[in-house]
């Protein structure tokens, strides 16, 4: 009689609290607490703001290329880095499976849209002279940091798409 009585009651505590991931409740938890789900995640990017800022700060580069207009694909490729990370780990509930080359993909658009973008166009609103203006337009001195960081993380993650794919062709081939 004991053992039926707690079988029940087993049941019923069961079918009251339903047993979900930990990614699944902190999302469903951000979503009962918008509020406090913006701040969390909005404190995230300041942090990750600041965080890029004070590496970008200790590294020995020279004052010319901490500017903004020529320091920014550093700063976007960084941020991207680790929000993504976050994203995937707390966010993200779509149930595919996060791989190497998903991840790259993301650097792979970013940065070839970027460059031609960044270079040629700039980016700017309506009736401003431009939050950053066409890399052709600033000192020729200086524009080649931006370009080889847009390259370097562009085939960074090139050469892992490249990578993973001939590794899943060899393990379709055996």
């Amino acid at each position: 009689m004991g053992k039926i009585q707690s079988n029940q009651s087993n049941k019923r505590k069961s079918n009251t609290k339903k047993n979900h991931p930990r990614k699944e409740s902190f999302q469903l938890w951000l979503d009962s607490h918008k509020i406090i789900g913006f701040f969390l995640i909005l404190a995230l990017i300041l942090g990750i703001g600041l965080g890029v800022t004070l590496v970008f700060k200790l590294l020995p580069i020279p004052s010319p290329y901490r500017d903004i207009n020529y320091s920014f694909p550093i700063y976007i490729n960084l941020f991207c880095l680790v929000y993504r990370l976050f994203d995937y780990w707390f966010l993200d509930l779509s149930k595919t499976r996060m791989t190497i080359k998903r991840y790259a993909d993301l650097f792979i658009y970013l940065n070839s849209i970027g460059l031609i973008v960044h270079l040629f166009i700039g980016i700017g609103g309506k009736n401003s002279k431009g939050i950053l203006p066409p890399l052709l337009s600033l000192d020729h001195r200086y524009i080649w940091f931006p370009i080889a960081t847009y390259l370097i993380f562009f085939s960074l993650a090139s050469i892992i798409t490249l990578v993973m794919k001939y590794i899943e062709k060899k393990r379709s081939q055996s």
